[in-house]
């Protein structure tokens, strides 16, 4: 499995706009799994989510997320970045260690 982390980044006064603008998103193929959200609620509001991808189909799930994820582009603030995971065995095993 191939594992993304989405991190968006937002004003708390545009909260309300994040929300309803949410239902409206590009839905995200079946083959993508979205694990977990986590907020952080700060001077700016942080989310975090974790997705798991078959790796045969990765890079057609990292174009789906990116595309769901532009569907804010329009909201004053709104920020986003995907990165791809390694896992602690795959990182290890880049080192000679796994």
């Amino acid at each position: 499995m191939t594992y993304f982390l989405a991190t968006a980044t937002f004003p708390p006064h545009k909260a309300t706009e994040v929300g309803k603008t949410f239902p409206n998103l590009p839905k995200l193929p079946d083959f993508v799994k979205q694990l977990f959200i986590f907020v952080v609620p700060s001077s700016d509001i942080k989310a975090y989510s974790l997705f798991e991808v078959p790796d045969d189909k990765a890079h057609e799930g990292y174009v789906a997320m990116t595309k769901r994820y532009t569907g804010y582009f329009g909201i004053e603030g709104y920020k986003f970045t995907i990165e791809l995971l390694l896992t602690a065995k795959d990182a290890l095993a880049l080192i000679g260690l796994g």
